[in-house]
């Protein structure tokens, strides 16, 4: 898979070396089962028209610059990650479009003619909720119009599970109140961070992307891989933690090098900071699901 970094104005050269695609459209974060549906749908389509499978996306998050609602700045899949998911599920080229003031001024035709059609996009595909251009101005109806017949539109339809829309809304409300246990049936599997163990004076230290969105102050039960090697610990999130730094024990004795490269799988909430025996979690039939991603 090839990552290809475009500012604005996008460099006619991007545009000139560019290879026709089918492009999945979305800022994926977390790649949930919703986008891998998203994914898997343009894949289908490159495959029938013999086409690269191509992914667009934005970094930082668009929350950054536009001031309106909660500003998003750590993520259920730092931009390192992320590549990894989408080289797994097929995809042959990555556009990470460096969303800054004036990338969010561009207008939803401008978009489609520089960032689409200019890249030689020939199918694009996106979730129902998708919008781009200035002030979100453009929606995936007003994409077919902007599109003026030069390549086709598909909507991915939105999915539920458990009677709940799959969301990185979702995911992040679920781990900011400590449910992690509930994250599998949206995303697909565990919650996951990667990261380099160490051990300093009797503990074990993870050292993680400082971008990565944390749980709810409190203990977790973990599942901490290296390959075919597991084995069960405890983590303790603390809100004085320095960011990119996890405090881990060991229910047995650690089956890892010192400095092995870590996979941590999120199991279970266990009790809050404190150890009180009670943790403020909100239910998830309760929760507000305002933002749509």
């Amino acid at each position: 898979m090839r990552t290809i970094h475009v500012g604005y104005p996008i460099e006619k050269i991007i545009q000139q070396n560019s290879e026709p695609s089918v492009m999945a459209l979305g800022f994926f974060d977390g790649v949930h089962l919703g986008h891998q549906e998203i994914i898997k749908s343009a894949k289908a389509i490159a495959d029938q028209k013999n086409l690269q499978l191509a992914v667009m996306t934005f970094y930082p998050h668009p929350s950054t610059v536009i001031n309106k609602g909660e500003q998003i700045t750590r993520y259920l899949t730092p931009l390192p990650v992320k590549e990894k998911m989408f080289k797994k599920l097929g995809v042959d080229l990555l556009y990470v479009v460096k969303f800054e003031r004036k990338t969010a001024k561009v207008s939803h035709k401008d978009f489609v003619d520089d960032y689409l059609y200019g890249l030689h996009c020939r199918h694009a595909v996106a979730g129902f909720d998708y919008t781009y251009g200035f002030k979100g101005e453009g929606n995936m109806a007003q994409l077919n119009l902007d599109a003026e017949g030069r390549f086709g539109v598909t909507t991915v339809e939105k999915m539920e599970k458990h009677s709940h829309k799959v969301s990185s809304t979702l995911l992040r409300e679920l781990i900011s109140s400590g449910q992690v246990e509930h994250v599998p049936s949206y995303l697909g599997g565990r919650y996951e961070m990667q990261g380099v163990l160490r051990q300093e004076n009797h503990q074990y230290r993870m050292y993680i992307d400082a971008d990565y969105f944390l749980p709810s102050p409190g203990t977790y039960e973990v599942t901490l891989k290296n390959g075919p090697v597991v084995t069960k610990g405890m983590c303790e999130v603390s809100s004085s933690d320095r960011p990119g730094a996890l405090t881990i024990s060991t229910f047995y004795d650690l089956p890892f090098e010192d400095h092995a490269p870590i996979q941590l799988l999120w199991e279970n909430f266990i009790a809050d900071y404190d150890m009180n025996t009670f943790h403020a979690q909100l239910p998830l039939d309760e929760m507000e699901l305002s933002i749509s991603e």
